[in-house]
């Protein structure tokens, strides 16, 4: 096992691929995507893999932000073999709470074993689903609500602050501050916001156009990254408008198909509203995490992290 760089990016996309294969991941990420993720990613601290005779067997990247509750890491393995991977989510538990997260999670597919989860104390906790639209033909008309127009142009604070007021009360929410609203988010005809007759922003859409290697879907995808409601704009039609637009502007850009990723466990139930626009469930997983707010759930390893 060693500390992960940069240049291993290469292999992390060829393990995520078997994963893809063996159906423990829903796709393999656009590398272009990834590579704008990982830019400022802490690749020696915050990742590892493991390398055997015939190359990479397992890699594991520990990703963390903050939330209501505190800090919470992410623990993302792909690999060749399952021995290799149990130890990289060991690893990766054991620094998520060396590194003073309060809780650690790890997303994982609907149906794949979570012996080797229960094992480190993880449990679950939420259900994701991946919704998909196998093409863009035929978009059901969703105009806006009276009295509520688009804006012309987005400036950056007023993203973030939609954006946190539209998710503030969902589960594990991570504000948003201006310098980190990504670039197309306001500087695109993907990105769509909605005002009130007052001027006040009420919702918000952000999607995006990628390009996935080993995936069932119409190629290039539109993905919807974000839709978001500020609460006293809500049950109002925005949502379902908005969204409509943007599979009309990802069709006009290029997109063959679409999907979206919906907490299943959310009460607003913004899946029904999905389905509404063609959506159906393709791809399912359980959050599964581990919080030492309430004590060590961990089990107990004689290894070190390293």
């Amino acid at each position: 096992m060693r500390p992960g760089r940069p240049d291993d990016l290469a292999a992390l996309l060829s393990l995520w691929a078997d994963d893809v294969r063996s159906g423990l991941h829903d796709c393999v990420p656009d590398r272009d995507w990834l590579q704008r993720q990982m830019g400022d990613f802490d690749w020696e601290t915050r990742s590892r893999l493991i390398e055997g005779r015939g190359g990479p067997e397992a890699f594991v990247a520990v990703l963390e932000r903050p939330t209501e509750i505190g800090s919470v890491a992410r623990v993302e393995t792909v690999a060749r073999n399952e021995t290799a991977r149990q130890r990289l989510l060991e690893w990766g538990v054991l620094f998520s709470r060396a590194a003073g997260a309060v809780a650690a999670q790890v997303w994982w597919a609907r149906e794949a074993d979570t012996s080797q989860l229960s094992r480190l104390g993880l449990a679950p906790v939420r259900a994701f689903w991946r919704m998909d639209r196998g093409d863009l033909a035929l978009i059901p008309a969703a105009p806006l609500p009276d009295d509520y127009s688009l804006s012309s142009s987005i400036d950056p604070r007023m993203a973030a602050d939609t954006f946190n007021r539209a998710f503030a009360d969902h589960w594990r929410f991570s504000a948003l501050t201006a310098g980190h609203v990504p670039r197309a988010s306001t500087g695109s005809e993907l990105c769509l916001l909605a005002v009130a007759p007052d001027g006040d922003p009420a919702a918000l859409v952000w999607s995006t156009v990628e390009h996935h290697e080993l995936d069932g879907r119409r190629q290039p995808v539109g993905l919807i990254n974000v839709v978001g409601t500020v609460p006293d704009h809500r049950r109002r039609g925005l949502a379902l408008a908005l969204t409509g637009e943007a599979l009309r502007r990802l069709r006009e850009r290029g997109a063959a198909s679409a999907s979206l990723y919906v907490d299943a466990s959310n009460p607003t139930r913004a899946y029904d509203l999905y389905r509404r626009l063609g959506f159906e469930v393709a791809y399912e997983f359980d959050v599964f995490e581990v919080s030492w707010q309430a004590g060590d759930r961990v089990a107990q390893t004689s290894n070190v992290i390293s």
